[in-house]
């Protein structure tokens, strides 16, 4: 069975709904599939392999600034405080970034919210290539994280938006496979060119300089391939420009079409309009139970995914690395280059699992295997670092890391963005994304933030411990509240959520497809 178009038409809790509630999927589902569904499931790859540029090039600063942070340290003689400000800077300023976006991209559109990205992210790469001083240093990673905050949940929102419900997990999951791409493009490159130029001071300007080509990439699909989101149109009385780009861009016939715009005005008419600030969406969680639920899921997911401190590792890797003995720098890099192949080719893996296995299950399992793999780390490194050197411990390590790696991507890491995409309605899930995006960030930035001070602190075992107990902590989050959002329209969200708060435990504990734990 294909996927898509071909994996079955309406899931079981669909079809014990109303047939007033399953409508709009089945509008979208239900006719035979053929070449026009083939021409229009490429049409949409193709927009979405174009969208998730945008978290290529955060991906890349990741893997950039993780080879490159010692040199940047030895060039510029920066204490380790400075070294972790810098770092943090990033995070910082996409908490800020996070902010900014939800207040615009209502008003300006997906289209213009990923230019703003891609241009003060493009500003950022090249201020932090000419940096001579820390204080311009840190004026570039700040721009940069300014751009990474506005753009990274414009991508997923509107893959989201484009995408045909059986398809939509695959499609969203691009963004996070592109984050994996994107690192490993990092890390790739900086080994290139710390092979071929060494540590000449130019070496990790380039580097980190080399981030303005996927953001003038982007810039360059946005204004001349990339057609704003039809929902967002529909949302803003201009139903013919949502039309013409469902029919023309997106290759729905016009029943279809027509059937999709039915379905926006009737979601409209139904669910609760929110003032267009955050406190305004706030306001509206605490009268309804319906937008307080899914606000918890959306944002207490993103928060989860942080909690596992992966940025924390990587960023830390080298110097984990170094603690146990790796006598080689090239063997650092080349083990950083496996993880980003590893994490990629999961991430590819998690895209089929998502639409078949479902979110619920594949994030649970993903959050508490990621905790075991945390505390087999911090036992690991209990004996490593006490026999520095020791061959077999070296290979233990590395082994846990490409376990972690797969742990967390093949759910955690893309369930992040996949569920806040798509359990909004429409009037609020820019705002509602932004604020998913903002506490992701903060999360980021606190994690990335208190590294250092951890491990001076607690040893790398005591690192890699507290790591697990907090990602624990997100895991039973998850098993506890997240629900199972497969299948299921845009459209059908509110109606969805309505249904498993409206006061009846049992049926918030049947929630999930699956009957698990769900709770209001």
């Amino acid at each position: 069975m294909r996927r898509g178009e071909n994996s079955p038409l309406i899931s079981r809790s669909q079809m014990e709904q109303p047939a007033a509630e399953v409508r709009g999927s089945a509008a979208l589902d239900a006719t035979e599939p053929g070449a026009h569904d083939a021409r229009r499931e490429a049409r949409v790859r193709y927009l979405a392999l174009l969208a998730c540029i945008n978290s290529v090039s955060l991906g890349y600063q990741i893997g950039a600034v993780t080879v490159s942070n010692g040199l940047v340290k030895r060039h510029l003689d920066l204490s380790n405080a400075q070294l972790a400000a810098y770092e943090a800077s990033v995070n910082i300023a996409a908490i800020a970034g996070a902010i900014l976006s939800g207040l615009i991209s209502e008003e300006l559109g997906r289209r213009k919210v990923f230019l703003l990205s891609a241009f003060v992210f493009s500003a950022g790469s090249v201020v932090q290539a000419l940096s001579w001083t820390y204080a311009s240093l840190l004026v570039g990673i700040l721009l940069v994280g300014l751009g990474v905050g506005i753009g990274l949940a414009i991508d997923p929102l509107y893959i989201a938006e484009i995408s045909p419900p059986g398809g939509r997990g695959f499609f969203v999951t691009y963004s996070e496979a592109a984050i994996s791409a994107g690192q490993l493009l990092g890390y790739v490159i900086a080994l290139i060119i710390n092979a071929s130029m060494g540590s000449c001071a130019c070496a990790w300007r380039l580097m980190l300089g080399l981030g303005v080509v996927p953001a003038a990439c982007l810039a360059y699909a946005v204004i001349f391939i990339m057609p704003e989101s039809p929902r967002w149109l529909a949302r803003h009385g201009r139903e013919e420009e949502a039309r013409k780009v469902l029919e023309d861009d997106l290759q729905w016939d016009a029943t279809r079409a027509q059937a999709i715009l039915e379905d926006v005005r009737a979601e409209a008419a139904q669910a609760p309009a929110a003032g267009q600030t955050w406190l305004g969406l706030l306001h509206l969680a605490r009268t309804k139970p319906a937008v307080r639920r899914m606000l918890l899921v959306g944002v207490g997911t993103a928060v989860a995914q942080q909690l596992s401190g992966t940025d924390a590792l990587f960023y830390n890797y080298v110097k984990a690395a170094d603690a146990v003995g790796f006598s080689r720098l090239w063997k650092v890099y080349a083990t950083l280059v496996g993880f980003g192949t590893c994490k990629l080719i999961t991430a590819f893996a998690s895209m089929y699992l998502l639409d078949t296995v479902g979110r619920r299950p594949l994030v649970v399992a993903s959050a508490f295997a990621t905790t075991t793999v945390l505390y087999l780390l911090a036992l690991v490194f209990g004996w490593a670092t006490e026999q520095r050197g020791n061959s077999g411990y070296e290979s233990l390590v590395i082994l846990l890391f490409y376990a972690y790696v797969i742990a967390f991507e093949i759910g955690l890491g893309p369930g992040c963005w996949l569920v806040p995409s798509e359990c909004f309605y429409n009037d609020i899930r820019m705002r509602a994304m932004s604020l998913a995006t903002f506490a992701n960030r903060c999360t980021t930035t606190g994690v990335v933030g208190t590294a250092i001070s951890i491990q001076r602190a607690w040893s790398w075992s005591g690192f890699y411990a507290w790591y697990g107990s907090v990602c624990l902590t997100g895991a039973v989050f998850l098993f506890v509240f997240l629900p199972e959002t497969k299948g299921k329209s845009l459209e059908q969200m509110y109606t969805y959520f309505e249904k498993i708060t409206g006061g009846d435990f049992g049926a918030a504990l049947s929630a999930s497809e699956g009957g698990q734990p769900a709770l209001a």
